[in-house]
């Protein structure tokens, strides 16, 4: 509804529904959320776009159907808490999604880090995001 809003006022939304890592019924509310995402992209207008960002889900290309959805500009996955290394495993996993990774990103990096290793921790995360996006 908020998206309506938005998008109401020439803007594309960014929705963003995050699902906890942690709860027990991860699938149901993964589906449960996909149910409501798609009831509310098939109201909007051929010139009504949104973008998605969600929480890498338990079932490979499970938000597939989001993905290809006409009002749909681009699906972005939230590592969610995952590591670097699960989150890049699951992006493989969902194809035509990409990585908007902040706290996956970041987990290599440290204060008390050379210039030099900081940059090399960084290039390898950017590198593993990258590599696991172009699925």
């Amino acid at each position: 509804e908020i998206g309506k809003i938005i998008l109401d006022c020439g803007l594309i939304p960014i929705i963003e529904p995050e699902v906890t890592i942690t709860i027990s019924q991860k699938s149901q509310a993964e589906g449960i959320l996909r149910k409501s995402l798609i009831k509310y992209l098939n109201k909007l207008q051929p010139n009504q776009n949104v973008l998605l960002k969600l929480t890498l889900p338990e079932q490979e290309n499970f938000y597939e159907d989001l993905v290809n959805h006409p009002n749909v500009l681009r699906v972005v996955a939230l590592s969610g808490g995952y590591s670097l290394a699960e989150a890049n495993k699951r992006l493989k996993e969902n194809l035509g999604v990409v990585a908007s990774f902040s706290r996956a990103l970041t987990q290599s990096l440290f204060v008390h880090q050379t210039a030099d290793e900081f940059n090399s921790a960084l290039d390898q995360s950017i590198s593993g995001i990258a590599a696991a996006s172009e699925t």
